[in-house]
């Protein structure tokens, strides 16, 4: 009888610990898959390209753009997962939903402010002439005259400087052939380069060029990322974000960033 007693016991005290256990698997779990689900998140889409705004590089993202998200993370509190594409698939993931918004230091044109929501800007980029620093002669645009100005095939600066050559009276050299504009200037096979102000400090700095920046600025934007409109997800993500950019603005926070990747401080004419 003792052993039918103690069989029995076992029964259920086995069945006492098997039930314990499971209880303690499974209840993290639960509590796991209801933390994550109810984790706030922001998908980031940009470039794996555009050194020194995000790229790739021996498969770690970096950048501007990499730091000034995290940042943003860490401030509203959202998860940032940024998605690195083809420049060409950033604004197009935004539309299909599959991003939450596009950054990679896009300026604020009336077309995509037309059809998109931006933040606030936290950077202007401004298009210029660069001379090198030992260049007495040309000191502003007007000093232009007879010259020959470099150009990077198919940039902003090339339509800048086509629009604005003949005002100033200066030749426009096109480089495309694996040459560059701080190149074909520190080698004085042109006497200025027109071009954005981040190419021509980040690019002249790498090269380790010293150049003076002339005025005046031939055109200017600010820069902002962009969310989707009329998306009342997507416009509670995006005044959260613009507090945590006005915070970084005020402490100072953005501009150590560009000064890191572009060697300017991008912040310094925002309004």
């Amino acid at each position: 009888m003792r052993k039918y007693i103690l069989a029995a016991a076992l029964v259920v005290l086995s069945s006492i610990v098997f039930t314990s256990c499971k209880s303690q698997n499974t209840a993290p779990t639960n509590a796991g898959a209801a933390e994550n689900s109810n984790k706030k998140t922001i998908v980031v889409a940009c470039s794996n390209t555009a050194e020194p705004y995000s790229f790739v590089d021996n498969g770690e993202h970096k950048g501007f753009e990499v730091d000034l998200w995290n940042e943003i993370g860490k401030r509203t509190g959202y998860e940032i997962k940024m998605e690195t594409m083809g420049f060409s698939s950033i604004f197009g993931a935004v539309d299909s939903g599959k991003v939450d918004c596009a950054s990679n230091y896009f300026g604020k044109s009336k077309e995509r402010l037309s059809k998109y929501d931006a933040t606030t800007s936290y950077g202007q980029e401004e298009v210029s002439c660069a001379v090198l620093e030992e260049n007495n002669e040309i000191k502003s645009a007007d000093d232009l005259k007879g010259k020959k100005v470099a150009v990077a095939e198919g940039s902003w600066g090339q339509a800048i400087a086509n629009e604005v050559s003949s005002q100033y009276g200066f030749e426009v050299v096109v480089f495309g052939d694996g040459t560059s504009g701080v190149q074909d200037l520190s080698l004085k096979r042109v006497d200025a380069w027109l071009d954005s102000h981040i190419t021509l400090s980040f690019d002249s700095e790498k090269a380790g060029v010293k150049i003076n920046i002339i005025p005046p600025a031939f055109e200017s934007t600010e820069i902002g990322a962009f969310f989707r409109k009329d998306d009342p997800d997507s416009k509670k993500k995006l005044d959260d974000v613009n507090k945590a950019i006005k915070e970084m603005l005020d402490d100072g926070t953005i501009k150590e960033i560009s000064e890191k990747w572009f060697f300017t401080d991008v912040t310094k004419n925002l309004k």
